[in-house]
């Protein structure tokens, strides 16, 4: 990371916030191979009978710091994640309004690509990082299920506000840094959790690139934000690139 002047500080609400001097960009992009298990549709539905597609996710966030004291930097991300399997149904099955038939052979298109709007402060800014702040995350996906003589698409589309959170703590010396980063919700009885363990090596310091890699676990348990419910674990190894200018 490149430094011009010390951390600025300032006191907001019951802690202080910190910021660089100057303009900050930081950038990742990963890819994300996740499983998914749980229940979904009103029968809370086995989703490993759809056998779904562990195919890579990919990941997107860019955040910039500026040395404004009480002012939020900002960060936006996006995970686009999409998969699709197919299952003969052992029982009656409703999704949305439409019940499918036993014995059905269906196929399944499931769509949670997300975007993520978040606020926050740096809290610490040396060898150990902290960030705290808010995020909004919005939801642009559906549940497509279809058999020989029925289909069903039910949505999953608004906007959930979530606690944000990462810790960062760089070894002197070395190039390398442990991270945990999430999000976090609960309300009426929903509650969505996204965390994230990784490490990053600064292997070529001169360019500000970085290498990461660690294990993305997202846990979605809705019943209120739109039609779509779910009770589903979504988790897999990651690895990406970052930059930080």
């Amino acid at each position: 990371m490149k430094r011009t002047a010390l951390a600025l500080c300032a006191a907001l609400a019951s802690g202080a916030a910190s910021a660089d001097t100057i303009l900050g960009f930081d950038a990742s992009a990963g890819i994300w191979q996740p499983s998914y298990s749980g229940g979904i549709g009103v029968d809370n539905f086995n989703m490993d009978e759809f056998s779904l597609a562990e195919d890579n996710i990919t990941f997107l966030q860019a955040a910039l710091e500026h040395p404004v004291p009480l002012v939020p930097n900002i960060m936006l991300s996006h995970s686009s994640i999409q998969t699709d399997g197919a299952a003969e149904l052992s029982q009656f099955v409703q999704f949305g309004d439409e019940t499918f038939l036993i014995g059905s052979d269906v196929s399944a298109d499931l769509d949670l690509s997300h975007t993520d709007a978040t606020l926050y402060y740096e809290i610490l800014d040396n060898w150990v990082n902290l960030d705290i702040g808010l995020t909004a995350r919005q939801y642009k996906g559906e549940l497509s299920v279809a058999s020989a003589f029925q289909s069903e698409t039910v949505e999953l589309n608004g906007y959930l506000p979530m606690v944000y959170g990462m810790a960062r703590f760089d070894l002197p010396f070395t190039g390398w840094s442990v991270i945990a980063q999430g999000n976090g919700t609960g309300y009426k009885g929903d509650t969505h959790t996204d965390l994230t363990a990784k490490v990053r090596w600064d292997f070529a310091p001169a360019l500000d690139f970085a290498i990461e890699a660690g294990y993305r676990v997202m846990s979605l348990e809705v019943q209120e934000l739109d039609d779509l419910q779910t009770d589903i674990e979504i988790k897999g190894p990651y690895l990406g690139l970052n930059l930080h200018l």
